[in-house]
Parts: C-alpha cells; sequence; structure tokens
C-alpha cells in the first residue's frame, strides 16, 4: 500500500493542474483548478483564461463578473477590447457595447479604426439576430419599461438598467419616451440621458427636467453630469481649500455634489451662475466654522439663493428613502 502525498495548494500547482485539465477536455474541472489558482493570485493573464473558459462553458455571466474586475486591462489594448465586446454581447448588453465602441471611436489615434468599425458592425450584426430570435424576451422587457412609473425609485432603477439588453433602436425609442414621463424620478431620466449621450445620439431629444419642464438637447453635443464646466470649477476650488487641511470633509461634501449633478443635469451650467459661490455654500452646510474665513456678506442674498437650491435637491433626494 502507498501512502498518496497531497500536492501543495499553491497557485503553480493549480495552474498545472488546469493545463492538464484542459490537455484532457475536461474544460470543468479544469474551470474549477484556474479558479483556485485565481483565489490565491489575481493576475490578469489568468483573469484572460478563465474568462475565456467561461464563455466556452456557457458561463456568461460569469465571465462578464470576473473581466469586470480588471475592466481598464481588457480596455488598453484592442484585441482585449473585442474579449470584453464579446461578453457583453454574449449577455445581451448591446447599449454598453456600443457605448464603448463609440468612445473608442470618438478617441481613435492609432490607426486602428478599421478594427473598430468592423467590431461595431459585429455588435449590430448579434443586435439584429438577438432582435429576430427574440422577440418574446425584447417585447418583455419593453411592457416592463412600458409600467415604469407604477415603481418606486428603487424599482425603477433596477427595471431600467435592464433596458440595455434592448437593441441600440429600440432603446432609443423607449428612452425617449422614459424621458418625457414625469412619473419616472428625475434620476432614472438623468440615466436614461447619459446612456443616449454614450450612444452619441446626434438628433434633438425632448426631456422633462426637475421643474417639469421640456426642455430639449442634442446627446451627442453633451458630456455627463461631472462633464460640465460649474461642476469642475467647484471641484478645483473644494481641492485647494479643503485637501490639505480638511480631505475627510471634502471626500463627505463631494459624494454630495456628485448626487446633485445627476439631479441638475443636463442644465447645472445653467443653474450654478457662481461656481465658487455653490463650493462655499456646501461648505457653509458641513461647516458653517471653515467658511467663515470666506467673509461673503456682501454675497449673502446670492449664498441664500443657492442653498434654497441645494435644499430642494436633498429633500428631493431624502424622500427617495421613504
Amino acid at each position: 500500500m502507498t501512502n498518496q502525498i497531497p500536492f501543495p495548494k499553491n497557485y503553480e500547482r493549480f495552474i498545472e493542474l488546469g493545463q492538464e485539465a484542459v490537455k484532457q477536455d475536461n474544460l470543468i474541472e479544469a474551470v474549477d483548478y484556474y479558479e483556485q489558482a485565481y483565489a490565491i493570485r489575481q493576475d490578469f493573464p489568468l483573469n484572460l483564461v478563465l474568462v475565456n473558459m467561461y464563455l466556452e462553458i456557457g458561463e456568461n455571466e460569469q465571465a462578464l463578473s470576473l473581466a469586470s474586475e480588471m475592466k481598464e486591462k481588457y480596455f488598453a489594448y484592442l484585441d482585449y477590447l473585442e474579449i470584453y465586446i464579446q461578453i457583453l454581447i454574449q449577455n445581451n448588453m448591446f447599449i454598453q457595447a456600443h457605448s464603448i465602441i463609440n468612445e473608442r471611436i470618438l478617441m481613435e489615434q492609432s490607426g486602428e479604426m478599421r478594427k473598430l468599425i468592423s467590431l461595431k458592425k459585429k455588435i449590430r450584426h448579434v443586435e439584429l439576430m438577438y432582435q429576430q430570435f427574440e422577440v418574446g424576451k425584447i417585447k418583455e422587457l419593453k411592457e416592463e419599461l412600458n409600467h415604469l412609473n407604477r415603481h418606486n425609485y428603487y424599482e425603477q432603477l433596477a427595471i431600467v438598467k435592464k433596458a440595455g439588453q434592448l437593441p441600440h433602436d429600440e432603446f432609443i425609442v423607449i428612452g425617449k419616451k422614459i424621458l418625457l414621463d414625469e412619473q419616472v424620478h428625475n434620476l432614472v431620466r438623468s440615466w436614461i440621458l447619459e446612456e443616449l449621450v454614450s450612444l452619441h445620439v446626434k438628433e434633438e431629444v425632448e426631456f422633462l427636467w426637475r421643474d417639469n419642464k421640456k426642455y430639449t438637447v442634442i446627446p451627442a453635443a453633451v458630456g455627463g453630469p461631472l462633464d460640465c464646466a460649474a461642476y469642475q470649477r467647484i471641484l478645483l476650488f473644494l481641492e485647494k481649500e479643503l485637501i490639505n487641511d480638511n480631505p475627510i470633509l471634502l471626500v463627505d461634501i463631494m459624494e454630495e455634489i456628485r448626487l446633485h449633478f445627476a439631479l441638475l443635469y443636463p442644465l447645472a451650467d445653467k443653474i450654478i451662475e457662481d461656481p465658487r459661490l455653490w463650493a462655499i455654500s456646501y461648505i457653509i452646510s458641513y461647516n458653517h466654522s471653515i467658511a467663515q474665513k470666506y467673509q461673503v456678506d456682501k454675497d449673502g442674498s446670492e449664498i441664500e439663493k443657492i442653498q434654497m437650491i441645494q435644499s430642494k435637491i436633498r429633500f428631493e433626494l431624502e424622500t427617495m428613502v421613504l
């Protein structure tokens, strides 16, 4: 009788066992070994191997979850980006796939435009196939989105994020309807508008803003909520004033401001006439003693107006959790 010596549970040994299982065409066992290796060391080459194996065995959601952990690595080179796009379309996440490719096409300076156009055509081809053969699934999702206004904010947000599984054209049509539905929460409408921006929609789109008035915008011509000039100026002022002496206060204020700008989107630059006073107003609301050094007595009435707007935004955000 021979005594079996257990193999050491180290990264290299699990990799070896995974490779042996692949040679024997036992992919499930190989995935198990590679997962154990990945639990020990999370490096990109193994992430890439595991992601491809998940795709081979049909574990598309697992592939997306793992790839998302190292998204920046996949975005670094076009060959890896192509794998990431493949994962997205395997999960029917067409809108995100289109958005990523659109952004790369706009920034392209490396001579790979032809490959990017080819990849965009591939997304469109798979999307059209999905549209043809998954009629029932698309109809069910559209029905859910058409009744979005029957739900509370959190339910609305969960449902609307599934809209990314709609084909590009259908997403735009239903997105336009949602933007004009006063029963849909402002943050949800803001999310839809951001998606239309990322899709670089070049036609005018109507939307209801938080004052329940209609406005028009060309999504391709605007950035996201944090790309506007007002946000950048407020950020610069607060960093200059707080980053050394009150970094925790800076973090707390910026977390709130990011939410505020989602509600002000895409009209923040029209509403915020003096970013400096807005920044000071935020400081006052958190720590009045710190704000005293700015000597804004002559701007008192303007500060009060700003504080009223900020208070209304806070109230709107508070009602989301009631």
